[in-house]
């Protein structure tokens, strides 16, 4: 299958993960399964295109009409930028759109992510998309802190936590390093109550997404950054938020898919062998 790659769906416990491409104007899946081979090769390496736009009434993808390209720096062109009209950082914004506003003005939740090694974040996600904003970011712990009316509202709690310390948004070098080491959920689970308990949760349910993310049996093995030399390419053995987890040649390797986005792209069942690193010797 070839086609431009606009985004990947996170798994869920309701639905498999699976890229979107623009083939021609019209959207296929391509569906992302456990154990499953993957080649991806990028066809177009110069080349960036739009990624179209965002339906935030109906949550869904839409192509760019223009198939216009676009710098790095853009995942779409400025015409589907403003089809989508949506600001996450709309309580630092005077204006944001009629769709936007009533939008927010639809009940949100607050919650606590964690993804190991005491590092989390507060955030606010819309009712009706579920935990679809927890499978995205790839929470391997999560707790609901309440729901509340509206955006508004649940902004001024999800303040409150930052106030704590607590982290706004999570960068993805900080999730990579989690990979890097191997993480124990029961510890990490204490790690994350204790953590609750500081900040004055009260009664916590700690929920996991470690089996939902197809990792072997909750464990997470120890995970190598894919270098840019090397080949996309092994079985799957998970998908945490959009990031692809390869097994090849017996080492587990980590992908952001995120990465693709906006290039065009040709995915095969075939495997492409990683060479390991030559390991050092000493002379005796």
């Amino acid at each position: 299958m070839q086609g431009i790659l606009i985004s990947a769906k996170a798994i869920s416990p309701n639905s498999k993960p699976y890229l979107s491409l623009d083939i021609n104007g019209d959207i296929k899946e391509y569906q992302l399964n456990l154990d499953q081979i993957i080649n991806i090769e990028i066809i177009e390496p110069s080349i960036k295109y739009c990624c179209g736009w965002y339906d935030i009434s109906t949550h869904t993808n839409h192509t760019c009409p223009n198939r216009s390209e676009v710098s790095d720096r853009y995942e779409s062109c400025f015409m589907c930028r403003n089809k989508t009209n949506f600001n996450p950082a709309f309580y630092n914004s005077t204006q944001i759109s009629e769709q936007q506003k009533a939008y927010n003005l639809t009940p949100h939740s607050v919650y606590i992510a964690y993804f190991g090694d005491n590092l989390a974040k507060a955030g606010i996600m819309a009712d009706s998309r579920g935990l679809t904003r927890l499978y995205e970011q790839g929470a391997l712990l999560y707790t609901i802190v309440g729901s509340y009316k509206d955006a508004y509202d649940a902004r001024k709690h999800e303040e409150r936590l930052i106030g704590k310390k607590l982290s706004e948004a999570i960068r993805k070098r900080q999730k990579e390093i989690i990979f890097e080491k191997a993480f124990e959920k029961d510890k990490e689970t204490e790690k994350f109550i204790e953590l609750l308990k500081e900040l004055d949760i009260k009664h916590p349910k700690v929920s996991s997404n470690l089996d939902i993310f197809s990792l072997d049996q909750g464990k997470i093995p120890v995970v190598k950054q894919l270098e840019s030399s090397e080949p996309i390419s092994g079985h799957i053995k998970a998908l945490v938020g959009r990031y692809l987890i390869i097994e090849n040649n017996s080492r587990y390797y980590g992908f952001w898919l995120e990465k693709l986005y906006g290039r065009k792209i040709s995915i095969a069942d075939h495997l492409e062998p990683i060479k390991p690193p030559p390991e050092q010797t000493t002379l005796l």
